[in-house]
């Protein structure tokens, strides 16, 4: 008894120092995504118990489709406690990881008992205890996983898999009962093991509906779907045609139509066959930041990708697609005779069905393998494994090297990550190309500066907007920069500025961050801080508004544009009410229009509207508002401006 416990202390070493070696990291600030789902994202800034706001908050994220509730539920308890400081919200993504480095422990070492079993010649328990070990803290120090620890949003991944370690160790359990001849419901708890962590998983990110395939490569490749009595292995089809099978087609059904359609990736600048090639460089690249890490080529920005619009174009891709089916061939070749090395590839491969196939996500980020590493380590720690006796010191320098240059590594990238002013500057050093690295180098300046007029670093963040705004698909967001920030300091507003915004705006579907540049623009011209060029911000616009199918929170923030800059309410109203069509249940669109019927006299319109939300299960936040709103009507005063509900 004293060897398990000897590694359950060297366990908690490990884990002590991951949150060493991540500690400086949390002193750094939000980042991207973190501002729209977290800090501008008022739903989730809950501060009472009432439940109507904890339930409001758990429908908070900002993409309406992907809702993960049980994340944002995450970021307004944080919020209750601590408020928006982002130290508190990164030592919650930190204290998951190392729960889910503990989960994936004990996940290994069952694991890699039924492996063992399975072995011509079992090795020692010692040395598969040891190889958990040594896989879970190669993970826990993996540099590629520091984006999903510290940058805040990315709880939504690390979290959805706690839910996914959980249910593949239960499964494994469920499935040790079913091989044991006086076990019982044992295909129940490997049932319950699948069901439950998609279910609650995916109510954190959708990836966790990935686990049935997880589990079912561990069938191909390990288990082979042995059972103690032959009704088990019926049962195990059945678990794997409800769970996996079944869900796929419909899934597939749901979403090919969708994907075909020519609107799918009108908001991208690449097609679904310049998406495909693409990630097959994609998929290499991240084999080789998860197994050969170098501060140099790991980075949070990788918009500066070249796309691939052929086999040959460029190169790399030919090659890339070669060594990829070279890999998988590899682990269906070897399942027999490495059956673990060809599941650690079948877990890589399969981790990224949803992020490298066809739906039009954004072709790189870092955080999308954070179950994907687990496979590549575990195909690395079944080739240490095989490594013979007369090696052993071989056998035992790599596992100590590689895990010295990982610490290393991420401790250099944590360093980074704890100064928000040192890692933009990082991160436009490494890739000069990118639009995104180069305009938040801009934004941190600017915020560092206190917007002061006469800062030193005015200057050299209006010079990283710049760079930014010259880059290829920069979108709109530099180029407001340029706009906003020279309106503060008093400079001049160079003309081509606009006519460049809205020349981007008007070749492809504005994005989300686009639509965010606009919104600043009116905001900044609304309160005076820019000159009021309405006719330009005007034409800007309407050339958002130029392409098929608008965004509802264009339309909203058109819509109070008009309102508070041009006073027609009317096609105020009418934008109001077409983002309300695609969004019925905003209830800030509802609002908005209610205010621009005021305004456009028709109070008891905005009456009728108002009583008809009063219907609504609504939250203590939004009763209120609305009864302000009726106070001023019958009051027979008027909203000074339409707030932007966007």
């Amino acid at each position: 008894m004293t060897r398990p416990i000897s590694h359950f202390a060297r366990l908690f070493a490990i884990l002590v120092l991951t949150a060493i070696v991540y500690w400086p990291g949390l002193a750094g600030s939000y980042l991207f995504d973190d501002f729209p789902n977290i800090t501008e994202n008022t739903d989730v800034h809950v501060s009472t118990l009432n439940w109507r706001d904890w339930r409001q908050a758990a429908q908070a994220s900002p993409a309406k489709d992907l809702p993960r509730p049980l994340a944002m539920l995450s970021f307004a308890a944080n919020y209750y406690f601590t408020g928006l400081a982002p130290l508190p919200m990164k030592l919650t993504n930190l204290c998951i990881h190392l729960l889910n480095g503990a989960l994936l422990y004990g996940l290994l070492l069952v694991l890699l008992e039924f492996w063992n079993e399975r072995r011509p010649l079992p090795f020692a328990d010692s040395r598969t205890r040891w190889l958990a070990l040594g896989l879970s803290c190669a993970w826990l120090l993996a540099p590629i996983n520091l984006s999903s620890v510290l940058y805040v949003v990315q709880r939504m991944e690390s979290l959805a898999q706690i839910f996914v370690l959980a249910g593949l160790l239960l499964y494994l359990l469920g499935r040790r009962r079913m091989l044991d001849a006086e076990g019982r419901f044992g295909a129940s708890i490997a049932a319950s093991g699948l069901l439950f962590g998609v279910v609650l998983g995916a109510l954190s990110k959708e990836s966790a509906v990935l686990l049935p395939l997880y589990a079912f490569l561990i069938e191909l490749t390990i288990l082979r779907f042995g059972a103690f009595k032959a009704s088990g292995r019926r049962k195990l089809w059945g678990v794997f045609g409800l769970l996996l099978f079944m869900p796929a087609a419909l899934g597939m059904a749901w979403l090919l139509p969708r994907i075909l359609s020519p609107g799918a990736y009108a908001s991208r600048p690449f097609t679904l066959g310049q998406r495909l090639l693409t990630e097959t460089r994609v998929l290499v690249d991240y084999m080789n930041w998860t197994l050969f890490p170098r501060p140099g080529s790991l980075s949070f920005y990788h918009d500066d990708i070249h796309r691939s619009v052929g086999w040959t174009s460029p190169p790399a891709t030919l090659i890339c697609s070669a060594l990829l089916l070279a890999s998988l061939a590899a682990a269906i070749a070897l399942r027999r005779r490495l059956p673990l090395l060809a599941l650690g590839l079948g877990w890589f491969f399969a981790a990224h069905l949803l992020t490298a196939t066809i739906i039009p996500l954004e072709l790189v980020f870092e955080h999308r393998n954070y179950f994907a590493s687990i496979g590549l380590l575990l195909a690395v720690g079944a080739l240490l494994a095989e490594i013979p006796d007369d090696f052993q010191l071989l056998r035992l320098a790599l596992p100590v090297l590689g895990l010295t240059a990982y610490t290393g590594c991420t401790a250099l990238r944590v360093q980074e990550w704890g100064n928000p002013v040192q890692l933009a500057y990082a991160e436009a050093a490494s890739h000069p190309d990118s639009p995104r690295a180069n305009y938040e180098l801009g934004r941190v300046l600017t915020v560092t500066s206190g917007y002061r007029a006469d800062s030193q670093l005015i200057d050299p963040a209006l010079h990283a907007f710049e760079v930014a705004a010259s880059l290829p698909e920069a979108g709109a967001p530099p180029v407001a920069a340029l706009i906003v920030v020279s309106s503060h300091a008093h400079r001049e507003v160079d003309p081509q500025w606009w006519r460049k915004l809205t020349q981007n705006l008007s070749t492809h579907a504005p994005s989300s961050e686009d639509i965010g540049a606009l919104t600043s623009l009116a905001a900044c011209q609304h309160s005076g801080n820019c000159a009021p060029d309405t006719a330009l911000l005007l034409s800007a616009f309407l050339a958002a508004l130029g392409h098929p199918q608008a965004d509802p929170k264009l339309l909203a923030t058109y819509g109070a544009f008009v309102a508070n800059q041009m006073g027609d309410y009317g096609l105020a109203a009418e934008m109001l009410r077409d983002a309300i069509k695609q969004s019925p249940r905003n209830f800030g669109y509802h609002m908005e229009l209610a205010s621009v019927l005021v305004l456009e006299g028709k109070p008891d319109h905005a009456q009728d509207l108002l009583n008809e939300l009063a219907g609504e299960d609504l939250s203590p936040s939004e009763i209120t508002q609305i009864k302000e709103l009726r106070k001023k009507i019958e009051s027979g005063s008027r909203p000074k401006e339409i707030p932007d509900a966007s």
